[in-house]
């Protein structure tokens, strides 16, 4: 090669470098740069020809939560205030102790009608009628008359006879390890559990000779002359049955 051939090809390789970078610099204008009014925006097919070289990267899908426990919260807040779920109120606590004693009434429809002379009488029959107390002092005959109105006839047919009946003892009085006086109750509410009984639900009893062994935790059947009537103290009444008892016997003796 000639030494006037050299600069020639030189030249046109200058020129060739020079025409590639022209044509990747408008590339980049055209794909890149924001469209004039003189150069137009590119082609889908432009755009497809640059995005043959792109990776794409797949995403994982996210796991979706369970929106259950989402919905028994719903649920329960939905409920009134102060009110439990249902199965919360009816289904109880395990390993719950039962600590409240059931009352037990002494069992009336055992006792027989007759017994050693005494007639049988039950508190079914004696507390089978409503009695109102007065909360104020009985200071003349016309109260005193009304309240006695409230005890109907067929209780009052017992005043003076002589009667057995079954219930709970409650000592009021014990002289040298005696019972000398006490209630005989319906059931053990009083004796155990500090409940007051209704008033026709008692009998106040005083004991003839030296009294009776304390027995409290089981019922005893007492023998006596019933007096049915109102029972006064310092003017308050304080019930409406007493007896003057004979004696006493078990459930066992029966």
């Amino acid at each position: 090669m000639s030494t006037q051939e050299k600069p020639s090809l030189w030249k046109g390789y200058v020129l060739k470098a020079v025409i590639a970078a022209l044509v990747v610099f408008a590339g980049y204008k055209v794909f890149v740069g924001k469209p004039s009014p003189e150069q137009p925006a590119p082609t889908q097919d432009e755009l497809d020809s640059l995005s043959g070289g792109i990776e794409l990267i797949e995403e994982a899908e996210p796991v979706e939560e369970s929106s259950e426990p989402e919905a028994k919260l719903e649920e329960t807040s939905k409920l009134p205030i102060g009110e439990a779920p249902a199965a919360a109120a009816t289904e109880p606590p395990p390993n719950l102790v039962e600590l409240v004693q059931p009352i037990v009434e002494a069992k009336d429809d055992l006792l027989p009608e007759l017994i050693e002379g005494y007639e049988g009488v039950s508190f079914d029959k004696l507390a089978s009628f409503a009695y109102e107390v007065p909360l104020d002092p009985v200071t003349n005959k016309v109260e005193l008359a009304k309240l006695n109105a409230q005890i109907p006839a067929r209780i009052k047919s017992l005043d003076k006879k002589l009667v057995a009946i079954r219930g709970f003892m409650l000592p009021l009085k014990v002289e040298n390890g005696l019972v000398t006086e006490l209630l005989i109750m319906r059931d053990q509410s009083m004796c155990c559990f500090g409940t007051v009984p209704k008033i026709n639900e008692w009998i106040n009893i005083r004991m003839a000779g030296d009294g009776v062994q304390p027995i409290m935790d089981q019922s005893i059947t007492l023998m006596g002359q019933l007096k049915v009537g109102e029972v006064l103290e310092n003017d308050y009444l304080v019930g409406i049955y007493e007896m003057e008892g004979d004696k006493m016997i078990g459930p066992l003796d029966l």
